[in-house]
């Protein structure tokens, strides 16, 4: 190697230029995000599965007005919601679900919250958080 070869080897410097470091930047900024979100991701399942829950206890809570108004009474459990004996079915559910966290809801007539009415509830299993027809959280 003649001398203006070795001083142009010597002129260039080794290293990441500004283009490459803000790549990469940019992609740790993108991996970092999706670990995050990923995190409240978790929580909202919880949270969808107490909407669902609220939403399906208000569905009952209509279909037993339906029936009360029939038949003078509420059903003795919520399967008499779809007896088509007594002008059911009242529903257009074709079983009655489980809430969401599988296990069945709570029902009682009359209740001890609602003594005129009935009480319709389910339990979180993560939080513990009740689930009810008479306004209580």
């Amino acid at each position: 190697m003649n001398k203006k070869e070795a001083a142009k080897h010597r002129g260039k410097r080794s290293g990441f230029t500004l283009i490459e470091l803000i790549l990469v930047i940019v992609i740790i900024s993108i991996l970092s995000g999706i670990m995050l979100k990923g995190l409240n991701i978790s929580g909202q399942s919880e949270n969808a599965r107490i909407a669902d829950a609220k939403a399906t206890i208000a569905t009952l809570t209509g279909a037993m007005e339906l029936y009360e108004i029939k038949n003078g009474q509420y059903p003795s459990s919520l399967e008499g919601l779809l007896d088509e004996s007594k002008g059911g079915p009242f529903t257009r559910m074709k079983i009655i679900p489980k809430d969401p966290w599988d296990t069945p809801y709570i029902y009682a007539a009359p209740g001890s919250h609602n003594t005129h009415n009935f009480d319709l509830s389910c339990t979180s299993k993560k939080e513990g958080k009740v689930i009810n027809n008479w306004g209580e959280e």
